[in-house]
Order: structure tokens, then sequence, then C-alpha cells
């Protein structure tokens, strides 16, 4: 069996439509198999004060007497979820693509990026290019039904069945991946849309899925390859912009480049909108370019034994000012960086509070070829702040606004110039 050892990422876990087989005696393997490894390597001993033994023997008749793959996974999700953590579920085989946010592994796209605004599907960026920009989409409109399922279905369907970490946050962030899950797939597909465009004026319209005109590399060796990419630009004299999508190593380089090719100019934004998460290494090589000297910068709590993480700094490192921008679409390793850097108070932190989705986490593949995915670690900072479930709390809070994205305008980036500009 294989086993691996991850850095933080974001996941989330869908549950499957069914897919009949006869019932396995394999079934009491897989559920010992995951009993048995949060039972011995799950960071906390006390189980969040829920009798894991108890549940054991609650979920194992339940569990013997399933006859398909979908009722087996969907008891050891339910066991699982009881713990009221991130990054723990189990996948049934062939179903690898469905971990993690869509825009990391699905092929087709129409080229728009979205969030919940006051609970409407609001387009914040449409690609160049792009079928949606081709059809005349723009930042400020308003999605109503996606593939004939309205906004309010897909908001509904996540307050009804709730992932952990339970809040809030998590549940706008899992409707709001779970939309824009619909607007990707296999090129050449068609998505329907009906939305309201910048005028008020109601549309219905078919867009196709484009291939992707980035590179898409591997990652995790259980997992398919995902697309990582960067984007970066000179606001003005006194203000560098990088955006990247994902903790990625193959961007790793790429970054500090950027970092350093800004090393003179006195601001930098970095934006972590949206991104999910990725590599340890990645977020602590980075984290490294903006310290001078030897920095705790995380501890990291295992059932018997905390791991002190710290930064070494670089031969020169950025010693100006940094914001970095988040959202509830940030997750893991970028609430893992952001909520660091905040702590040693190297960066502010402006956007939305994140969703608390902060453990590390392993992945174990099952008797039947499934995966489990497992936290073995508690991140705290150096403050020994816990992250999960609580999120990273914004220095300055601001919102996206629908009238402004109508007007070219992105509020929380234009909070972040304003506020590096005084």
């Amino acid at each position: 069996m294989k086993k691996h050892t991850l850095a933080i990422f974001a996941v989330i876990s869908l549950f499957f439509s069914c897919r009949g087989q006869n019932k396995e005696n394999s079934n009491i393997e897989i559920l010992n198999k995951v009993w048995n490894t949060i039972n011995v390597e799950y960071f906390d001993s006390s189980f969040n004060g829920l009798n894991w033994q108890a549940e054991y023997n609650y979920y194992k008749p339940v569990i013997e007497a399933c006859n398909n793959t979908d009722t087996l996974y969907h008891y050891i999700n339910q066991m699982l979820f009881k713990l009221n953590v991130s990054h723990v579920f189990a996948l049934p085989p062939n179903y690898e693509d469905e971990i993690g946010s869509p825009q990391l592994f699905l092929d087709g796209t129409i080229g728009v990026n979205l969030r919940l605004i006051n609970n409407e599907a609001v387009i914040v960026s449409v690609k160049k290019n792009s079928s949606a920009y081709e059809a005349g989409i723009r930042q400020g409109c308003q999605l109503i039904e996606v593939n004939g399922k309205t906004i309010e279905s897909f908001i509904e369907d996540k307050r009804k069945n709730p992932l952990p970490p339970f809040n809030d946050i998590h549940i706008r962030m899992l409707s709001t991946e779970n939309i824009i899950r619909e607007l990707y797939g296999n090129p050449y597909d068609t998505v329907n849309l009906r939305y309201i465009d910048t005028n008020g004026l109601e549309h219905n319209i078919s867009l196709p899925l484009l291939e992707r005109n980035i590179r898409k590399v591997a990652f995790i060796p259980s997992l398919p390859p995902i697309y990582a990419s960067i984007y970066h630009r000179i606001i003005n004299d006194n203000i560098a912009y990088i955006h990247f999508d994902v903790f990625h190593p193959v961007l790793t380089d790429t970054v500090i480049y950027t970092i350093r090719e800004y090393n003179k100019i006195p601001n930098l934004i970095i934006d972590l909108r949206g991104n999910p998460g990725g590599d340890f290494n990645t977020r602590k090589t980075i984290a490294e370019q903006f310290v001078s000297k030897r920095t705790l910068f995380w501890i990291y709590q295992r059932r018997n034994d905390i791991n002190e993480v710290f930064l070494n700094p670089v031969k020169e490192p950025y010693t100006g000012r940094l914001v970095i921008l988040i959202d509830e679409l940030s997750s893991s390793s970028s609430e893992e960086f952001a909520g660091a850097m905040k702590a040693i108070g190297r960066a502010t932190i402006v956007g939305q509070r994140t969703a608390g989705k902060v453990l590390t986490m392993e992945i174990v593949e099952l008797p039947n070829g499934g995966l489990f995915v497992y936290p073995n670690q508690q991140t705290r900072t150096c403050k020994n702040e816990v992250l999960e479930s609580v999120g990273v709390i914004p220095d300055i809070y601001v919102e996206l606004n629908k009238y402004s994205l109508i007007n070219g305008i992105d509020t929380q980036l234009e909070k972040a110039i304003e506020y590096l500009m005084k």
C-alpha cells in the first residue's frame, strides 16, 4: 500500500454518484485501515472529545452490511466527519480528480472566476479570448443558473450537507467551489448559463469549454497533474503585485525570481485569493524571502511531540512593506502562509476571513484502490494560535462589491493599494 506524506493542500470531499458493486469482504478491511490510522496517527489523542472506539463499534455492522461503494464510503465519511476537522475523508477508486479545487485539475473552461457576494454568484474576472469573453460576459455579471441548477440550490445543498470544519465561511467556500466546478470540464463540452449582464438584462446562453493554454504538471504521486500559473506586474513605481494559483514546486523559482526582481520597489502585494494551498517547501521557501534573521514560523503539534519550523533568511531578502490578499477561497497553505506572516509581523492581511482548513495531511491508499486523507499535524503560528476552524482574520477587512466590479474596480486590491500609499 502506498503512503504519501504531504504538506497542506486544500481538499474538498464530494458525495459520490452511485457505482453498484457486489458486497465484498473488504468492507471491514477498509474500515479497519481508516479507523486504525486515525487511532494511531491522528494528531489529537482525545479525538476532539469523541469516543473513537464507540464510533468503531457503532459503524462496524453498518459498514459490514454495505452492498455498494457509495454507501460504504458514505458511512466511512460520516464517521470521519464527526472529528469536525478539515483534511479528513475517504474517496472511492477513480475519483482522484475530485480532490482539490476544480480549477486545479479540469481541462476545459469558459474562462471566468466568480465569488458569492451577498449570496449572489458574481463574475469577478473574465479571461480574454475565452468563450465567456467572446460572448460578452464581463466582471459584475451575475449568474442565476448554471446547467439548470439555481445558485440558491448550490448554497442550500451545502447548508444541508456541510463538511468539516462546520462554519459559515466554509459553507460559502464549498458552495462557491461547487458552482465553479460546473464551469469546468472536458474541452468542447458546453455549459448552460442564465445570467444578468452589467446593464441588468437577463440572458440564456450555451458556452463551449475551451482547452486551457497553461501547462499541467505533476504534484502528488497518487493524484493527476494540476494546472499552476503565476501573474505579476508593477502597479506603479511604488507597488508591485504577484498572484499565483497554488503553492506548487514548479512555481517556486519563478515566484522567488519575481520577488527579487521587485526588490527595490518599496511595496509588494501577494494575492492569495482563490489559492487552495499546496506544498510545504514552496510556502516555506517563499516566506524566507521576507525575513532578515532566523525566525520561528510554525509550530506543528503531532500526536506525541511538537515540531518547530524556522525560516532561514536569504542573502538579500525583500525588506519593503508587504500586503497579502486573502478571501474565503484562500485555504490550507494559503492560510498557513498568511496567518504565519501576520503573526511574525511581516505582512498586513487585507480581504476576507478564511474558512480555517489548516492542518497537514497524509494520503493512504486503501485496499480497494480508494484514497484516505487524514490530518497528522495541527498547525500553530509562532504565537501558538490555532488557525483550524478559526481561519485567518484580516487586519483590514474588505469585501468585493458587485457594482464596483461592473465599473472595473476590485475593492480588495484597491484597499491594499490605498493602505500602501499612505
